[in-house]
This record gives structure tokens, sequence and C-alpha cells, in this order.
């Protein structure tokens, strides 16, 4: 069975695209010739037909249209010009391609379009972001009245919901992003935990939360993660705030911004850069907050929750489907004040999780068994 997969970059540094690039060998065991257009690919991964596309300088916000751009063009040129035949499955993540026979939806615009609002216009960047975000809405809606996909894969119920507001007739199917359980578990962070505090100069008596993210800070709430931690200290000062992941450049400007806030960040706050042991870190921890405006369906908090980490979340997209109120974590507003009572709680002993909860979590296999099943039945 000939599959053709498109997506800019297919490797595991991407979180929408790990549970793809894991499940690849269970692909080519099942019989699939696999065919991949991108602009980035990991070595070693099995692919029978690699096919980069050109790419032109670094777009940022831009870049997955002219992604998009290239691949219709490609496929106007192949399957409609010379006639080549077309193959069984073309399997794209996100709306590359509106003429695909299955699409894997990772983010949701209109749910963004509504946490902008609520985020509000205080900058030329937010401005952009708007501007970017409606081309981004148009655009995938024209995607959805003109696709001929089968089948959506939705990564959370809520992003299927958005889907189905848009376009009712789609078939649409849940995959969840998968996590490696031999990296992300309570035994790897008993065994790291002490020496991990000890290396990020930690005692015993710091109350650690942990926040991953490699970039979009505005968007994942880390100002409100900031503040709430900020009002904690005014009556808990052992609290300290740990912030994963974020290129030099990026976290440079963050830095900037917290002079302006919090004159004394330094003292609090602990800032690693981009790290390849994420695990690691959350063993130093003792909570995962993380207060996004909008995900779909964030893995870091299952990561974070399958190493014993209680959840501090505010209600996005995803989150429904991975804290489970009271018992591995706890739902917040978008509001500093409230998100510093439910910290103050949590290290006052007031509350505590009672077990580590991932309902919808899926294993590489898992996940692998899934997807192979929906390509077939696509195929059929």
């Amino acid at each position: 069975m000939n599959l053709l997969l498109i997506d800019p970059n297919l490797s595991l540094s991407s979180p929408s695209m790990k549970g793809v690039v894991r499940a690849l060998p269970m692909l080519k065991a099942q019989g699939f010739h696999i065919e991949a257009w991108c602009w980035h690919c990991d070595e070693g991964l099995p692919i029978d037909k690699l096919v980069k596309l050109p790419r032109i300088g670094d777009l940022h916000t831009l870049r997955g249209y002219a992604f998009s751009i290239l691949v219709r063009l490609r496929a106007w040129w192949l399957f409609t010009v010379q006639k080549q035949a077309r193959p069984n499955v073309i399997f794209t993540v996100a709306s590359y391609l509106a003429a695909c026979d299955i699409c894997l939806l990772q983010f949701s615009p209109f749910d963004w379009e509504a946490s902008q609002k609520l985020l509000g216009i205080h900058s030329l960047r937010d401005v952009f972001e708007r501007v970017t975000n409606w081309l981004n809405l148009h655009w995938t809606r024209h995607f959805f009245i003109n696709t001929t996909t089968r089948t959506v894969l939705c990564v959370s119920e809520a992003v299927a919901n958005d889907v189905r507001n848009e376009n009712p007739e789609l078939r649409l199917s849940l995959l969840p992003n998968s996590y490696d359980p031999t990296r992300f578990n309570e035994q790897v962070r008993a065994e790291y935990r002490v020496t991990m505090r000890a290396k990020l100069g930690f005692t015993d008596n710091d109350q650690v939360f942990v926040f991953a993210s490699a970039g979009h800070y505005r968007r994942k709430g880390f100002f409100l993660a900031v503040d709430a931690i900020a009002k904690l200290r005014q009556t808990h000062r052992n609290a300290r705030f740990l912030v994963v992941g974020g290129r030099e450049q990026t976290l440079h400007g963050l830095q900037s911004q917290l002079d302006s806030r919090h004159l004394d960040w330094r003292d609090w706050i602990t800032f690693t850069g981009m790290v390849t042991d994420v695990e690691g870190y959350f063993a130093a921890s003792d909570a995962f907050l993380f207060p996004s405006y909008s995900e779909a369906f964030a893995l870091v908090e299952v990561e974070a929750s399958a190493c014993g980490l209680p959840l501090i979340l505010t209600r996005h997209h995803g989150s429904e489907m991975i804290l489970q109120e009271g018992l591995n974590g706890r739902f917040v507003e978008f509001d500093a004040a409230d998100i510093a009572r439910v910290l103050t709680e949590f290290v006052t002993g007031q509350w505590t999780p009672t077990k580590v909860a991932l309902p919808h979590a899926l294993d590489t296999e898992t996940y692998a068994k899934r997807l192979i099943v929906e390509l077939q039945a696509v195929a059929a």
C-alpha cells in the first residue's frame, strides 16, 4: 500500500509529529510503502522515498502557508498535469493539501481566535498575531469546505467539536498524541529527583513549580504563571519557578520583560534553555503549572502527569482529556490571584493529588496500532 506523508518536519523534535514518526517502523512492518514530502527529516527514518521541497529563508509565521503552496503545486503537477498514479492514501498533518485522504489536526485556530480576544491587543506583535490567525482561520475553513479527506483525526474532543461546527459532514476520529512511558514515569522521577534538585540549587524546603515550552510564551500563559507565583511568594518565600525549554534569544526577551514586572525574579525563577532530558527537570519539581490560553492536546501535560507531578491547568483544549479534577490536578481560572490560591492550597497541604491519572494517554505501540487501523480503513 502506497502512503504519502506530508508535513514540514518529520522529526522527534516536533511535538505534533512524535507519534507519527515513532509509528513509521510499524507502518513498514504492515506493508506500507512510505513516501514523504517535507522540509526536514530525521536521519535513519524508514521512508522509501523522501522528497525535500525547496525552502526560501526563514518565514516564521508564514512558513506553513509557504509549505502548503509548494505541496499543492507539486500535487497538481504530478497528479493532474503528468497524470502520475495517485498514492493509495495521502496523509497530511494539518491543512496543507485539501486533496488528501486523511488529515491529522493538531491545532485549532478557532480556539486561538477566541483566546486572542480574551488576551486583548497590547503591542504590534499582538496585532500581527491577530492578522496571521485570521488568515489561518480563512485557510482552514476553505480546507474543511473543499477537502476530499475521508477522515479527520483530532487530538482531542474539544478540537473535534471545533471541526464539527465548521463541517458536520466530516468523519472524525480521536487520536491523542502519544508519549514514551520508558522516559516519563514515577520511577524516573524518584531516581533523579535528589541529584537534579542539587544541580539546580533547590533545597528540600523549596516548592518548585515547573513550566515547559519551546516558545509561544504569551499563548501558553507564561506571565500569568509568573504573576501567580509572585503572589504566592508573598506568604511562601520558598516557592520557585523552573522554566524548561526556550531558545536563547527568546528567553532574553522574556527576561527583559521580567525586569519591568518583578525586579527580584532572579531570586526565584530558573531558566534551563533547550534541553533533551526534560524528564530530569520534571523529577526536580513538585507540580506542573501550565495556565495556557490555547492548546489542542498538550503532550507535555501527559508527560508531567506520567512522572507523578500534580497538574495545575487552565481549561484549554485537550485538558479535558488529561486532568481529572482533584485526582491528578486542579483547574484554575485565567487569573493570577485564583492560581495563587490553588498553589497555596497545594504548598500548605490543604490539597494533595490522590493518583497518577492518564485516561486518554497513548504509548507508542498503541498509537501506531490505532493509526494503522485508520489508514487501512481509509484505503479500503
